[in-house]
């Protein structure tokens, strides 16, 4: 039964980083519009969302850390 809670919490929290992947990369283009920058297009966007992504992967490695601290392993959880 933690296998399936693990799995559905995954699910969430990827659903969840995909919207806010979509926000940021909507927002990032409406911002640098008439900007110097706006002449990249489509790659400030890009940018934008692997920034937001690499801020999550931070995240979610002190999560791990906070986790590990308190003697729950995210390789065991799953069991």
């Amino acid at each position: 039964m933690k296998r399936v809670a693990w799995i559905i919490v995954g699910a969430i929290v990827t659903a969840g980083l995909g919207y806010a992947s979509y926000w940021v990369y909507l927002e990032v283009q409406q911002q640098v519009r008439g900007t110097l920058i706006s002449g990249f297009g489509i790659f400030v966007g890009v940018m934008g969302v692997f920034a937001m992504l690499g801020v999550a992967h931070i995240v979610f490695r002190q999560a791990e850390r906070l986790l590990r601290k308190r003697g729950v392993s995210l390789a065991d959880a799953g069991d």
